[in-house]
């Protein structure tokens, strides 16, 4: 189990399903690549398989040893600041969604330090209407499932959600319980503005997956 609660084993063993081919959908060929908060390497991994190169940075040096494929750097996302920008960077697995204002504006401002001029960044955030549309069972793959529970919250007048996720896999059986700040499409504007980025596009219908660019930046074709 990391500092923050994830169930190392459960992270190596999650698929990561048809992510992998919605990032390509949106990456120049052979593009590099900064995985912030990469986990186990369930998106680099296979993002390398596929012609990328990829940087996965976790501040677990238990969950990087999982990764295989990757190279690693064990860093927190806030304090990282490598000397070279890349083609991408990647923050997943709701990791915007953090409830302090002040903590998402660093993990932006890390998205923006190590993107190229003409790079991407891309998000994975939960919405507003996740929020008030999520729960239940989930069949995520690999013969894992989940049972998501969420309650809404409140601090300093924002609404928050309470969330509580129950993980088997055969007879193992993990909970993970996490506060998530959702975010619509002007909250995650005006966040990306303040870090000298602009919302760029939907990668996703469900507006889960976003793409920015660097303020100023022309789209580069893929």
């Amino acid at each position: 189990m990391t500092a923050d609660g994830c169930p190392v084993e459960l992270w190596a063993a999650l698929p990561a399903g048809g992510i992998p081919t919605l990032l390509g959908s949106a990456l120049p060929a052979h593009a590099t690549i900064l995985d912030l908060g990469a986990g186990a390497g369930r998106l680099a991994d296979p993002l390398v398989a596929a012609g990328h190169s990829v940087i996965a940075v976790d501040e677990s040096t238990e969950m990087l040893s999982r990764v295989r494929k990757a190279a690693t750097v064990c860093s927190t996302i806030e304090e990282l600041r490598l000397d070279r920008k890349f083609d991408a960077v990647l923050l997943a697995s709701h990791l915007v969604n953090v409830p302090d204002d002040a903590q998402r504006h660093r993990l932006l401002a890390t998205c923006q330090h190590h993107v190229a001029a003409d790079g991407i960044v891309i998000i994975q955030r939960f919405t507003t209407v996740w929020a008030a549309e999520a729960g239940g069972r989930t069949d995520l793959g690999a013969g894992i499932t989940s049972e998501l529970v969420l309650e809404p919250t409140s601090s300093d007048g924002r609404t928050l959600v309470s969330a509580t996720a129950a993980y088997t896999l055969g007879d193992r059986r993990w909970e993970q319980s996490y506060v998530t700040c959702p975010l619509d499409d002007d909250a995650l504007s005006g966040d990306l503005e303040q870090a000298g980025l602009r919302l760029d596009r939907w990668l996703s219908d469900d507006g889960s997956w976003v793409a920015a660019r660097p303020v100023g930046c022309t789209r580069r074709e893929s």
